[in-house]
């Protein structure tokens, strides 16, 4: 009698077949990321014009040998003018991946944005006829704003987005930052990349400004280098190094998960008042739900490289839909936790990304199951004006 064949074994054939087919699409993505191309090809226009963000079907696959990886899976989501917009998932689920997409820092030629927008309001110099800035009768640059869907922007264009417009606070400042270099060189080198015309002189003097916007005495770090500080006083300068551009967007990828909670709370007042003070927007995201209920307005619940659930943070922490989302809360320790009541978790296991089901992808684990959760994916429901889930209780026939 033949064995039955294991559906996680791959013949020769088959990845022979995988990586024919994925060189075919990393070809053609390669030759769209750097060709060249007119600022009209890649100019948008927003859904709403009060958002800053607006992600809209975006898809990042990575091209492996076992198959497609897709890490984001038609991912939408927007990020209003002057709010905090909090990312929340387990781990693997497509959070820091969609932030990096934003940033157009997917490692290629195996990770790649396959589809989908990525519109963002900039405010950008007005170029002439060979790409250079212009500037007015005084000598002082021309601003003016402009939309760019980011997903296609040629890669030699992202200069215009990343690091100045949006700028991007990493989890772990030790590996960020260069140990070569001392903390004054990396923070000048932002002003005299992204600021037309700058002198040393200038790049220094701004970079002290906004260490002293982070709490720190330029004195004291401005010739040290990175192992010579805290993690807190790392992480604070990090944070310099985002604003120094002025940028309107500032993703937050788990800015406080290598500090201690004295620290962490610092870190998170800190990103508070300087949201207010540069009039921007965070895009923040963290496995820490407590963190989330403090600093956000908007919350985004991801699973499996998808968004399961969106909302303002009231509508998410009082009223979960998503049984998923009600998951994850019944996970998080509370004060009133009686010491011999076992701490819940949500049973089962993430389906394989190279393998995703046409079903809910949280069918295996979801204790609310119903019968046409084997059907297809539940699209988004809206159950109020702010708060959509995607869930097939909630479906008009449900």
């Amino acid at each position: 009698m033949a064995e039955k064949k294991n559906k996680n074994y791959l013949s020769g054939k088959e990845i022979k077949a995988i990586a024919k087919a994925n060189a075919k699409r990393i070809k053609e993505l390669e030759k769209y990321k750097n060709r060249k191309a007119e600022e009209s090809e890649f100019l948008a226009e927003m859904k709403n014009p009060d958002n800053i963000l607006e992600i809209e079907d975006l898809h990042t696959f990575f091209y492996t040998e076992q198959g497609v990886v897709k890490a984001v899976n038609g991912v939408s989501y927007d990020v209003p003018r002057h709010s905090v917009v909090g990312v929340v998932g387990e781990s693997g689920c497509g959070k820091s991946v969609t932030s990096m997409s934003v940033m157009r820092l997917i490692q290629g030629p195996a990770g790649q944005i396959d589809s989908g927008s990525i519109r963002f309001q900039a405010k950008d110099y007005r170029r002439d006829s060979k790409g250079e800035p212009m500037r007015d009768e005084n000598g002082e640059l021309i601003v003016e704003e402009k939309i760019y869907d980011i997903a296609k922007m040629p890669i030699n264009e992202i200069h215009r987005i990343r690091g100045k417009q949006v700028a991007m606070i990493f989890q772990e400042p030790m590996t960020s930052l260069n140990p070569v270099f001392t903390i004054g060189q990396q923070l000048d080198e932002v002003t005299m990349i992204h600021v037309p015309g700058a002198t040393k002189e200038m790049a220094k003097q701004k970079s002290c400004e906004m260490l002293r916007l982070v709490g720190i005495i330029p004195e004291n770090v401005y010739g040290h280098y990175p192992h010579e500080l805290s993690g807190g006083m790392r992480q604070r300068v990090m944070i310099a190094m985002a604003l120094a551009a002025e940028p309107r967007l500032i993703i937050a990828d788990e800015p406080t998960t290598a500090l201690d909670v004295t620290i962490q709370a610092q870190i998170l007042d800190l990103l508070q008042d300087i949201k207010n003070k540069i009039d921007g927007s965070i895009l923040l995201i963290t496995h820490d739900l407590g963190v989330i209920a403090e600093m956000a307005d908007y919350v985004v619940v991801m699973y499996a490289g998808k968004v399961i659930e969106k909302g303002t943070v009231f509508e998410i922490f009082q009223d979960p839909k998503h049984p998923y989302t009600i998951g994850l809360q019944k996970s998080k320790p509370t004060m009133t936790l009686d010491d011999s009541t076992e701490l819940y978790n949500i049973p089962g296991n993430v389906p394989n990304p190279t393998n995703m089901p046409n079903q809910c992808y949280f069918k295996e684990r979801c204790a609310m199951c119903i019968h046409k959760c084997s059907g297809d994916y539940p699209g988004m429901v809206q159950v109020s004006p702010t708060h959509f889930v995607s869930c097939h209780l909630y479906s008009e026939e449900a």
